[in-house]
């Protein structure tokens, strides 16, 4: 079967409902139950885990008393939720009719910290958006590279905290530079399937497919630099995908607070009557295979204050072990 493209959007959970006592679904509701629970059942990463008989019969119940498909959604959002990985959501299709893909609140942008002149630093936001909104994104990161590399760097600083997710793939192509070209990551599926994620001349790829690009790609003065990774708790989905492309590379070292843990990647299905599933279809592995799917605790849990000080601290050590 045809790889599925992976979605990773901001986090989201609806709230649940039941009914008691009602009549049972319409025809057309358990037409449309029967079809969700074929999608799940064929796609979800953790589909071994469930008793798909009896997650049927539950959603069933809850659709009871629905006598048109809208009337059963909140008891689709509710399944969708008992799967319990805390990333998969169902988008009404009123609102993928309007463009309004259902996200948490949208989260703030933080400011760059102040670093000495010896270090450089980056930070990845979360971003969503256009095809021209993401080009511009990864001009502007890697535009902040160029300015900021000197010779005299003893590494850098790649600051993850607050990236609450979004698209995973201009993140790897803006923060390429510092990454290096390698293979820098995997996508594994219930099937056990692995997408590898690669970066190479201002290109992100997926299997050896373009997912992301610029021309005009920045190549850094000094190659393999020493680099300390921060994250914290609302690093999530997509920020986790960069946190894990930096697992297993050499003279790297995380920093700060374990990540949200929504690790997983994504993909779209689209039901009968226009509504969406984004259901977590994969985990992510880093260039060694090793899986999360969790919370990425970092290397060295700090306070927040902690966090830059120390990381700084280990960059000039590490710099100097590597000499």
């Amino acid at each position: 079967m045809k790889r599925l493209r992976y979605f990773c959007l901001l986090f989201f959970v609806f709230a649940t409902c039941s009914a008691e006592h009602k009549p049972p679904p319409s025809p057309a509701v358990r037409n449309y139950v029967e079809e969700v629970v074929r999608i799940l059942q064929a796609n979800f990463m953790n589909r071994a885990a469930i008793s798909w008989v009896v997650f049927k019969q539950n959603l069933l119940a809850k659709a009871s008393g629905a006598e048109t498909i809208e009337q059963a959604y909140p008891a689709v959002v509710s399944a969708i939720v008992t799967l319990g990985d805390k990333h998969s959501m169902f988008a009404p299709a009123r609102l993928v009719q309007e463009s309004k893909l259902p996200t948490s609140k949208q989260p703030p942008l933080y400011p760059d910290e102040p670093v000495p002149g010896d270090i450089g630093y980056i930070r990845i936001p979360w971003v969503v958006g256009s095809h021209e909104k993401l080009d511009a994104y990864i001009a502007h990161v890697q535009a902040q590279i160029k300015e900021r590399d000197k010779p005299e760097l003893k590494g850098w600083l790649v600051d993850l905290r607050g990236n609450a997710g979004g698209n995973m793939w201009p993140m790897l192509v803006g923060i390429g530079p510092v990454l290096g070209e390698d293979t820098l990551g995997y996508s594994v599926d219930s099937n056990n399937t692995k997408t590898a994620w690669r970066y190479e001349k201002g290109k992100a790829l997926a299997d050896g497919d373009i997912e992301a690009e610029t021309a005009n790609y920045y190549t850094l003065k000094s190659a393999n630099p020493v680099v300390a990774v921060l994250t914290d708790t609302l690093t999530a989905s997509s920020g986790e995908a960069v946190a894990v492309a930096f697992k297993a590379r050499k003279h790297t070292r995380s920093f700060g607070a374990g990540t949200c843990g929504v690790s997983t990647g994504r993909s779209r299905f689209y039901l009968s009557d226009g509504s969406i599933i984004l259901l977590t279809t994969a985990v992510f592995a880093d260039r060694h295979l090793v899986r999360y799917g969790h919370s990425i605790a970092p290397d060295e849990p700090l306070k927040p204050a902690e966090v830059v000080p120390q990381a700084i601290r280990w960059i000039r050590e590490e710099y100097q072990a590597k000499k």
